[in-house]
């Protein structure tokens, strides 16, 4: 069971990842939070229980008990820095690090809107944590919280790499090795960083490093990023009409094969909020065409694993993505030939658990479809969105407008 301090700081990573709330306040109590972590050892024992005592009052961490919980801390502020001051410094990249990481491998100038949050986020560990936990943690934050446009795997793997170099690992990965480093980030699986050889920190500027770890790996980085996303992903208009042609889907459980559009998303979300949405029209776009798969487009449980992992990527709506994306995808099952058995009182756990990245997206269909019966015809679209959101009205409201 995971102590108050453990707890807290995972939850404030989630929230810095995925940035919703007042974040000037959730940032302020992350750095706060990040020094009592690091100077725990250092804390006088009395203030270390007043500190869990305060944890405890605060679960759930909400709007209102996050701003509780900075004032509470804050008075304590002098005494948590010199306590942080005393323990052992990580050397973690600044943002300037992580833009410099992006414009080597992209050759192009890095634009991020949360690159500093991320960086916070990926320091927020409990003490004691080891080196290993928290290059782990720095990559996969760095990666969840998908801070470029483009190559977010290959920067967070080199700052990963980096990371491990700076603060006392010797890096001597093969290019093997290096790919299953990429493609595990990508299809968040465990990294399984192999056994590297201790010496002293790095003494080497982090720039210094990022080149040198850039020289030998920037190539196969790359490459194995970018055949990722050829073999995940293609948009259909882009292929040839030959192409196109071998994509179509063989017949299935429902004998068609039917996606949802722009337009129906728009008008779920409406219906799951009950009020018109802003919207990022590139975002719903982009999100939209993780329906369509590449050599995969005749597997409705993965097509629908890809959808949902996409749309929670862009989350392209104002409010009500979560509720947006369990409707969304289960009706993409639905008229796709698949019954779902997602009882009412589980369902916004499981979206929770796929938007917070522990579950993999096609575990979670997977444990949640079976085929239809031969010869069953799926509802019309929209009869069918308004029969589940009355089925999953308990869900939708402790979703509330995520």
């Amino acid at each position: 069971m995971e102590s108050p301090l453990a707890d807290a700081l995972r939850t404030l990573r989630e929230q810095l990842v995925q940035p919703e709330g007042d974040m000037e306040v959730l940032r302020e109590l992350a750095l706060l939070l990040r020094d009592v972590s690091l100077g725990w050892h250092y804390l006088p024992e009395e203030m270390r229980s007043s500190v869990q005592l305060a944890l405890r009052s605060a679960v759930p961490l909400n709007e209102g008990s996050t701003q509780v919980l900075l004032e509470e801390l804050s008075a304590h502020q002098k005494t948590i820095g010199r306590a942080a001051a005393q323990a052992q410094l990580w050397r973690y990249p600044t943002p300037r690090d992580a833009q410099r990481a992006y414009e080597i491998l992209s050759d192009a100038p890095a634009t991020n809107s949360h690159i500093e949050t991320a960086l916070l986020a990926a320091e927020l560990l409990p003490p004691d944590s080891s080196l290993n936990a928290r290059a782990d943690n720095l990559v996969r934050t760095l990666y969840a919280a998908q801070p470029f446009s483009e190559y977010n795997a290959a920067v967070a793997a080199l700052l990963g790499l980096a990371f491990l170099q700076a603060n006392g690992v010797e890096v001597n990965l093969s290019e093997a090795q290096v790919r299953q480093l990429i493609e595990a980030i990508a299809q968040q699986l465990p990294l399984n960083l192999p056994e590297m050889v201790a010496h002293q920190p790095d003494p080497r500027v982090w720039s210094d490093i990022l080149d040198a770890l850039a020289a030998r790996y920037r190539e196969v980085l790359l490459k194995t990023e970018r055949a990722l996303n050829e073999t995940q992903l293609v948009r259909l208009e882009s292929l040839p009409e030959t192409v196109r042609a071998t994509l179509q889907p063989a017949p299935g459980p429902s004998f068609e094969w039917r996606y949802l559009t722009l337009q129906d998303l728009i008008w779920i979300n409406s219906e799951v909020t009950r009020s018109l949405q802003p919207y990022s029209y590139d975002r719903l776009e982009e999100a939209t065409y993780y329906q369509y798969s590449y050599r995969q487009s005749r597997d409705v449980p993965l097509q629908a694993a890809r959808f949902l992992w996409g749309y929670l990527k862009y989350r392209p709506f104002a409010q009500g993505n979560l509720g947006t994306a369990l409707i969304a995808t289960l009706s993409f099952l639905h008229i796709n030939g698949y019954e779902t058995r997602l009882p009412a009182e589980h369902a916004a756990e499981w979206i929770e658990q796929v938007a917070l990245r522990r579950k993999h997206p096609l575990d979670a269909i997977r444990q949640i479809t079976a085929p239809a019966l031969q010869g069953t015809q799926p509802e019309p679209l929209r009869e069918l969105v308004h029969h589940l959101i009355e089925q999953y009205e308990p869900a939708l409201h402790t979703l509330g407008m995520k």
